[in-house]
């Protein structure tokens, strides 16, 4: 498997679900293919297959257009893959990946989190003064916890999307420079 059907794949599953491959890999290297026969192919009822291909859709990775048939009168959709959208897609969700990353290290740098000695409930400062630094669940005096390891665990991630992020950057670089 080359690394461009292992980055659709991934992607795929990450927005969609596992359940949308076969769909996806139906489609590669085909053009305008009628959601029945996408769904008599796979074996995948037209309504399961519609939905997937909509769910696609949302994300681009899936174009269509749509024909009147003639004889019964029904629209017909005809589906492609867009598969120029993986990279960019792929770029979304690493950007994605590392806001949200941001996000969390923001609110625990900027947080002091008390827990119990049972590690029942996890909450910061205002909300643990709320129930007198009493756990919810088993009544215990909840302590201030040391979430530094949690902080380097973060910084650390957003450090390798970072990095992943400057390396496709320098190959489309190097690319385009080929194609010039």
């Amino acid at each position: 498997m080359s690394k461009k059907d292992e980055l659709l794949k991934k992607i795929v599953i990450e927005l969609v679900s596992e359940e949308a491959i076969p769909i996806v890999e139906y489609l590669k290297g085909k053009t305008k293919i009628s959601e029945f026969i996408v769904a008599e192919e796979l074996e995948i009822e037209i309504h399961r297959t519609r939905y997937l291909l909509y769910k696609l859709l949302e994300h681009n990775l899936v174009s269509f257009i749509r024909k009147k048939d003639k004889i019964k009168g029904w629209y017909i959709c005809y589906w492609d893959l867009n598969e120029e959208m993986i990279e960019q897609l792929d770029e979304k969700l690493r950007q994605q990946k590392i806001d949200k990353l941001q996000e969390r290290l923001d609110r625990e740098e900027g947080n002091q989190f008390y827990m119990c000695r049972n590690a029942c409930v996890r909450m910061d400062f205002e909300k643990s003064m709320e129930f007198n630094f009493k756990c919810i669940e088993c009544g215990e005096i909840q302590h201030p916890i040391d979430n530094s390891k949690t902080i380097n665990f973060i910084k650390d991630r957003m450090k390798e999307l970072e990095a992943e992020k400057s390396t496709i950057k320098s190959k489309v670089k190097k690319k385009t420079k080929i194609e010039a």
